[in-house]
């Protein structure tokens, strides 16, 4: 007989042991895939099974010039999305998933490629249909690979909302004691450890801002969530200088049921510091006064108004002033920095005094005069406080 029916002999024979052929690539992915070895054989076996048959097929459709003579085209695509998804469920990575059906092909072929030689097959022939074999494959592995990475993006997608519900309620406080434990285990948290919450904002995506703080979570799969556009969450440890260009306010570290109360203080803290135009990291005490500053805007008012405003009109007073409090209240180095006389600067603040009814030597004075400054730093920065009445 001819060569290409030498050939077509040979398939036909690696047909009628196609199952024994199945067994051997079932144990062979097994073997040497650690990934496959939890999936039960019942369950691999189908999945081999046609994707041998259907390469069988497809040799002897390519020898006759009638495609895929074990099954449509279409059957094939379908058998290699339904394994891609089931190998995606069960946790196979998708190398994984592309070493197993390399396997399949390669034992598939180097059966045959035995069996043609020992028939005497023509080798051109048996190099060219090898061609011809691989680049089904290809198609085939793409097929699979490609609905492998839908449904492994639709989990991760699934799985990325639900962790994103379960930290904002656990933020809010609207979760009970036993879902919180529950929802913290499957999600990698320790209820009876502390977590640091917090809030964070920059000018930027918030994947960025993640990005940036990926150092400070507890694990590789962060717990956080958007709340209002900004990024929120938990920390595993308090970040030290902070990523730049960002604005971060942080609650001191408590365990989970105590999440709430903490974050609120760290939105306190973000609030505040990004008000005053302020980077890094902060919580409540690092800020100070200036939380109240921002809470008790009448009583910034009332200072502005009490020793700010008589002198607006006269802005080399109130710089002398600004200057002579920031530098420690030293008389001369602060002339030094106005370039102007030191008892020029003594009559300016003399001046202020008269003006405003202050003794910039009395300390309540100083603070409540610290405090009209920090009200007017909010307002230069577009806070408009308006009174009621």
């Amino acid at each position: 007989m001819d060569r290409s029916t030498v050939v077509a002999a040979t398939i036909t024979a690696l047909r009628q042991e196609a199952e024994a052929v199945v067994d051997l690539v079932v144990d062979r992915i097994v073997k040497e895939i650690p990934s496959y070895a939890a999936v039960p054989r019942e369950r691999l076996r189908p999945g081999v099974a046609a994707s041998v048959h259907d390469g069988i097929g497809f040799l002897l459709g390519d020898l006759t010039g009638g495609g895929c003579s074990g099954g449509t085209a279409l059957d094939t695509a379908l058998d290699a999305a339904a394994v891609g998804a089931d190998r995606a469920e069960r946790g196979i990575p998708v190398e994984d998933l592309l070493h197993a059906y390399r396997i399949g092909v390669r034992t598939v072929w180097d059966r045959f490629a035995e069996e043609a030689r020992r028939n005497g097959a023509d080798p051109a022939e048996v190099l060219a249909l090898a061609e011809k074999v691989w680049e089904w494959a290809d198609g085939v592995m793409v097929r699979a690979a490609r609905e492998h990475r839908r449904v492994d993006l639709e989990a991760a997608l699934d799985a990325q909302q639900r962790r994103g519900a379960f930290v904002r309620a656990l933020l809010s406080g609207t979760l009970d004691l036993a879902g919180l434990h529950l929802q913290a285990a499957a999600f990698g948290l320790d209820p009876d450890r502390e977590y640091v919450p917090f809030r964070a904002r920059g000018g930027r995506d918030a994947r960025e801002v993640v990005r940036a703080l990926v150092p400070y979570f507890p694990h590789t799969a962060p717990p956080v969530t958007l709340i209002d556009g900004d990024v929120a969450g938990l920390f595993a440890r308090r970040p030290g200088g902070g990523p730049g260009g960002l604005v971060v306010g942080v609650g001191p570290a408590v365990r989970l049921a105590e999440a709430s109360g903490a974050f609120e203080r760290a939105t306190r803290a973000l609030d505040t510091a990004a008000r005053f135009g302020m980077d890094g990291v902060y919580d409540l005490a690092d800020l100070g006064l200036r939380t109240a500053v921002v809470a008790e805007r009448e009583v910034g008012e009332y200072l502005y108004q009490r020793y700010l405003a008589p002198v607006k009109a006269v802005p080399d007073i109130l710089r002398t002033v600004v200057t002579y409090l920031e530098g420690g209240m030293h008389v001369e180095d602060a002339a030094r920095s106005l370039f102007v006389h030191p008892n020029t600067l003594r009559n300016r603040l003399r001046r202020f005094e008269e003006l405003t009814g202050a003794d910039l030597r009395d300390h309540r004075t100083l603070a409540e005069l610290w405090w009209a400054l920090a009200h007017q730093r909010l307002d230069d920065r577009g806070w408009r406080f308006r009174t009621r009445g």
